[in-house]
């Protein structure tokens, strides 16, 4: 609209500056209604044009909304590496529990083992399928 106008309001001043070489008496309406055609209107299309042009204020507004995102997804993140962290740490826990309740199994094992073994070799000597040692306390009972 605004270059319309313009373009418009130039050759309009093109015009009435010929005319007012080809003429002088009338050089002096030519030259005011050059002015107000020319300046004039041209001046209000780019004063038109100007205001209605919010690029700037778009911009503006899509930067805010940029910032907002971004702090956003930051804040995001930041939970999310806390919960992984909650997690890692939670693991970690469960991982010693798991070891702990493994070695306390082994050790459980080895002293069924033992007493069991202990049992079966004071039934042997009793029997009398095997002979006491000399270490075996099963002579004595």
């Amino acid at each position: 609209m605004a270059f319309t106008a313009y373009t418009s309001a130039l050759l309009a001043a093109a015009v009435f500056a010929w005319v007012a070489l080809q003429y002088s008496t009338a050089a002096g309406v030519a030259q005011l209604a050059v002015a107000l055609s020319g300046n004039g209107i041209g001046g209000f299309a780019l004063v038109l044009g100007i205001l209605r042009d919010d690029r700037a204020q778009k911009a503006e507004q899509k930067a805010t909304e940029a910032r907002q995102e971004t702090a956003k997804a930051q804040k995001e993140a930041e939970q999310l590496r806390q919960q992984a962290e909650q997690l890692r740490q939670q693991a970690e826990v469960a991982r010693q529990r798991a070891e702990r309740a493994e070695a306390e199994l082994r050790r459980l094992r080895a002293e069924q083992n033992t007493g069991i073994h202990t049992r079966l070799r004071r039934l042997e000597i009793a029997a009398g399928l095997t002979p006491p040692d000399a270490s075996d306390g099963a002579a004595e009972n």
